[in-house]
């Protein structure tokens, strides 16, 4: 189960997540994360040009202990244009060949376009050809899209033959599975990363923790949802956890952390032995805009 799980390094770049009281975490402790990442057995991370200094400081460890312990994916700038032009894929080559300089890589597992949308603007071929060029080229393994639903896959598959998807799954937000679109994905050889496994750290959290922003709409839910782990004597980690390694088509758990003990915590979870079949149905939110933190500012 562990060779299965990845590292999302979004924290390394800026205060990510909902539960995150810390900031972001220091170089040090950065440097600690990826120690015991690489010490676990743990190959993959997943950042990206829009993270910060992420990629810098995966870059700056990797070269301080000369070591190549990690498969990479990273993710293209982001383009705010409604008209996708030939200089945009430009852009894209450009910044992606400073991301192997930062990573201090000379090449990679997989690059992504960052916002799946992009995809089905305008004009969106010139991205999907410089990407395949860099595959061509040898400079990625894998190129792919980040999506955040059903139909934005669907709409970009139509269009376009990606080798990974990155896409949000959890114990809450059950989707594409019961879709049957992850399996479509498999049939098609796609590499499939799950991310948002947590939910932000949400599913983390008590329902005293929670923003005041949202506290009243997701705390029952919350509260339904620690009751229920509570009953199938799992944690809430756990529970997480479980629940996405189960899922056949899931070639990668993408986790973020703020500190190597987070890291621990999850890593012993995912080792735990849980023989009892589990039926995790229930468990899913059915509020679907509580399953994008893009709508979160939003409720009350």
């Amino acid at each position: 189960m562990l060779s299965r799980i990845g590292l999302g390094t979004a924290q390394f770049g800026s205060r990510y997540g909902v539960s995150n009281r810390r900031g972001r975490p220091s170089s040090r402790e950065i440097a600690a994360i990826l120690d015991l990442a690489s010490a676990a057995g743990i190959d993959l991370l997943d950042t990206a040009a829009a993270y910060g200094p992420a990629e810098r400081e995966i870059g700056r460890w990797r070269c301080v202990k000369d070591v190549n312990s990690f498969r990479i994916v990273t993710k293209t700038l982001p383009i705010d244009a409604l008209v996708v032009e030939r200089e945009h894929a430009v852009q894209i080559t450009e910044r992606f060949m400073r991301s192997l300089d930062f990573l201090c890589h000379s090449s990679l597992h997989g690059l992504l376009v960052h916002h799946g949308d992009l995809m089905l603007r305008p004009g969106a071929e010139h991205v999907a050809d410089a990407l395949r060029r860099l595959r061509a080229e040898g400079l990625v393994a894998k190129i792919g899209v980040s999506v955040y639903d059903a139909a934005e896959l669907e709409a970009i598959f139509e269009r376009f033959d990606f080798d990974l998807v990155q896409v949000p799954i959890s114990v809450a937000d059950q989707r594409l599975v019961n879709s049957g679109h992850l399996a479509r994905l498999k049939r098609r050889g796609v590499e499939v990363h799950a991310r948002s496994v947590f939910l932000q750290g949400l599913l983390l959290m008590t329902p005293k923790q929670l923003p005041d922003a949202f506290a009243a709409t997701v705390a029952p839910l919350l509260a339904r949802f620690v009751r229920a782990c509570a009953e199938l004597e799992r944690s809430p980690l756990e529970t997480c956890l479980e629940f996405v390694l189960g899922i056949p088509e899931v070639d990668c758990l993408l986790a973020g952390v703020n500190q190597a003990a987070e890291l621990a915590q999850i890593l012993a979870a995912a080792a735990a032995d849980r023989p009892t079949a589990v039926d995790f149905a229930p468990l899913a939110f059915e509020n679907s805009r509580l399953l994008n933190p893009v709508h979160w500012s939003l409720m009350s």
